[in-house]
């Protein structure tokens, strides 16, 4: 039977004391990440994502030049992102709005969705549950391409 933890003094229950180093089984482990060491996706014109991965997140650093569009689409993951820098015209099941620094979205499995971006480029941040499907994929064939152009230096 696992030990019960203790809340930490003065947290109200919301921190648990644990180790601070535990064992962790699996392909899944702890890392430490610099964004401009993950290789930008580009996937459509103007539009690129820097994936990280979790076993069961995925958070997605989005790159939209100016007069740029995500085109009208659905995913059966979660999906909520926050704009980081820029702004850009967020289209949800229908309804647009202009989504600036701090704005969030919260899109519901397959609630069809799209983006656009006017005079300014944007940074925006997309977290999905369960990762995307195919990002994994791209990521690994734009590492594979990355991996080829250097050897070839």
């Amino acid at each position: 039977m696992a030990e019960e933890k203790k809340d930490a003094e003065g947290t109200g229950g919301y921190f648990k004391v644990s180790d601070s180093v535990v064992e962790v089984e699996g392909d899944f482990q702890p890392q430490f990440l610099n964004i401009k060491d993950v290789p930008l996706l580009d996937v459509v014109e103007g539009l690129g994502l820097k994936p990280v991965f979790g076993e069961k997140i995925l958070l997605s650093f989005v790159h939209m030049e100016p007069n740029s569009v995500a085109p009208m689409h659905s995913h059966p993951e979660e999906q909520i992102g926050t704009m980081i820098e820029g702004e850009y015209e967020f289209e949800l099941n229908g309804e647009k709005r202009m989504i600036r620094k701090g704005d969030v979205y919260i899109v519901p499995p397959n609630v069809p969705h799209a983006a656009r971006t006017y005079d300014k480029p944007c940074l925006a941040l997309d977290i999905f549950s369960p990762p995307r499907s195919g990002y994994r994929e791209m990521m690994e064939a734009a590492l594979k391409k990355q991996a080829e152009e250097g050897n070839q230096e």
